[in-house]
């Protein structure tokens, strides 16, 4: 899908709760991201100290490509369109996330600028891990944090395959 013209957000994100916050909010939305299903409860409650919760509707800007600031995002709720820049004014749509799925895993891992825009496509919730505060986690809790790079490891290894598998059918199509 193209876009005639640059990605503006047409909604903000609002806290919902935040780190620190009565960890009841947070360790609900944890559990029914469905995405971190392999923790126990104790881990659960040890995760809720470094994780942000937002509302965010449908139309709003979530994550900007070239960004700087990395967020692990785990979709609750919702679901998000993610578009690759092709030039200045122009978007193209190359995937969607739904509940349960992770952006923005590789600029937690690797510390680049963010390679993708993401914008919620319905009312979605969401939740950030900042850089910075996934580092203090995999150092206060190593065994935790190894648990949740091993995840986004998968994810991103999957991704690639896929991504893979599709220029392969690409550059099939193409030379024929």
């Amino acid at each position: 899908m193209s876009l005639g013209q640059p990605l503006e957000s047409m909604g903000e994100l609002t806290l919902l709760a935040e780190t620190g916050a009565p960890h009841g909010t947070i360790y609900e939305l944890i559990e029914k991201s469905g995405f971190f299903s392999g923790l126990d409860r104790d881990e659960i409650e040890m995760l809720a100290v470094w994780v942000k919760a937002y509302s965010a509707p449908m139309g709003t800007l979530i994550l900007r490509e070239g960004d700087e600031q990395a967020n692990l995002c785990i979709i609750v709720k919702g679901q998000i369109n993610i578009f690759k820049e092709a030039s200045a004014n122009e978007h193209l749509k190359i995937a969607e996330v739904r509940a349960g799925d992770s952006i923005g895993e590789m600029g937690v891992v690797d510390g680049y600028p963010l390679s993708a825009t993401a914008v919620a496509s319905t009312d979605s919730i969401v939740l950030f891990i900042s850089r910075p505060d996934f580092e203090h986690l995999l150092q206060k809790n190593s065994n935790l944090g190894v648990k949740i790079l091993l995840k986004i490891a998968k994810i991103i290894s999957l991704r690639l395959r896929h991504t893979t598998k599709r220029l392969a059918v690409l550059l099939a199509t193409k030379g024929k």
